[in-house]
């Protein structure tokens, strides 16, 4: 057997489980060693995350009542990905919609998989020079408080564990750093990035 093969699955079918605000979908394969074996998928649309920097070295948060933990977390704005929508239009309207915030210039830092069982892409944004501009306009089912916090204070609250996008901000502050071609303010910020990744 080639290595391909021996990583190659092959679907026998799909059903869908569960269509609600997320859909479930059991999916039936064939394994390379002839076995079969049934999964669970989550399908939701993708999402984007929004690392806002203000021109006052802040970045902005969004406390929000999440209810799979139970209990206030303070998140990154963001949300779903309207169907059709480019993640950058999404990041920037989410966080003025959510928070009042209007990003002076944003950088999409690329997107990863949620779950190795879900469909969904979570997209992160870096965003520069963002200055409130309105009050937050929440949607259904949607409230909460904006704050701010220090820039050099970010890194110790992603390392908390308590959001549930931390592991794709880090990976997308560390692909901002990296990045090359940027204009200012973007240069600018990037410069304070890697200053707050260096130990």
């Amino acid at each position: 057997m080639t290595d391909d093969a021996m990583l190659t699955w092959v679907k026998l079918g799909t059903a869908s489980m569960y269509r609600g605000y997320v859909g479930v979908r059991r999916d039936h394969y064939r394994l390379p060693d002839g076995s079969e074996s049934g999964w669970d998928v989550l399908e939701i649309g993708d999402t984007v995350s929004v690392v806002a920097f203000t021109a006052d070295d802040r970045v902005v948060l969004f406390d929000q009542y999440r209810v799979g933990p139970e209990r206030v977390l303070g998140e990154l704005p963001g949300g779903l990905i309207d169907p059709g929508e480019d993640p950058v239009a999404a990041g920037i309207r989410e966080l003025q919609e959510e928070t009042g915030y209007r990003a002076g210039a944003v950088h999409h830092a690329g997107a990863e998989w949620a779950a190795a069982n879900s469909r969904r892409r979570k997209n992160i944004l870096i965003a520069a020079q963002c200055v409130r501009v309105a009050d937050p306009v929440w949607g259904e089912g949607e409230s909460g408080r904006v704050r701010t916090i220090p820039a050099d204070a970010l890194l110790a609250h992603l390392l908390t564990g308590e959001l549930s996008d931390a592991g794709a901000a880090l990976r997308g502050l560390h692909a901002f750093a990296r990045a090359v071609d940027l204009s200012d303010p973007l240069r600018t910020l990037q410069r304070r990035v890697a200053g707050l990744l260096t130990p």
